[in-house]
């Protein structure tokens, strides 16, 4: 029944706090107070580290929703080779395994504005670079003022 799946608690947490300290007890509490069988916890790795995860999720039954780091991406992109455009489904998803991460679903997502948004970085970069060497160019060095 899709009532059963709706989220039912929202908590909102101080902005000087350390993502992994801010959802201490929120899952037995909303456990308690709505007498909730399964959560599933959203949020990025620095909230749902790998050591949260295994020391607190797992053992409790937990489910979560999260990303991994560039360098677990990259791990896997050297595991699975490059990721094809054709292996993805209609909503650009795809689902693999890994042996880093036994038991879990991964689910790769191919956003295609992505090249276009690294093309943009590079041509910032280099506009900044050029207006860098500009400045440069016109600000005496320390060695020259020393002079």
């Amino acid at each position: 029944m899709l009532a059963e799946r709706l989220s039912i608690s929202v908590e909102v947490f101080r902005g000087n706090t350390a993502d992994p300290a801010t959802s201490g007890g929120s899952g037995d509490q909303a456990q308690g107070r709505f007498g909730i069988e399964r959560i599933a916890w959203v949020g990025d790795r620095g909230m749902l580290t790998s050591a949260r995860i295994e020391r607190v999720l797992k053992p409790q039954g937990m489910d979560w929703v999260s990303s991994l780091r560039a360098p677990q991406i990259a791990q896997l992109a050297a595991e699975h080779g490059p990721f094809q455009p054709s292996l993805f489904d209609e909503r650009n998803l795809l689902e693999l395994t890994s042996q880093h991460f036994p038991d879990e679903r991964l689910v790769v997502c191919l956003a295609p504005c992505w090249p276009e948004r690294a093309r943009k970085r590079l041509e910032l970069l280099a506009a900044t670079e050029a207006d860098l060497c500009k400045i440069a160019m016109t600000t005496p060095s320390a060695r020259a003022t020393a002079a």
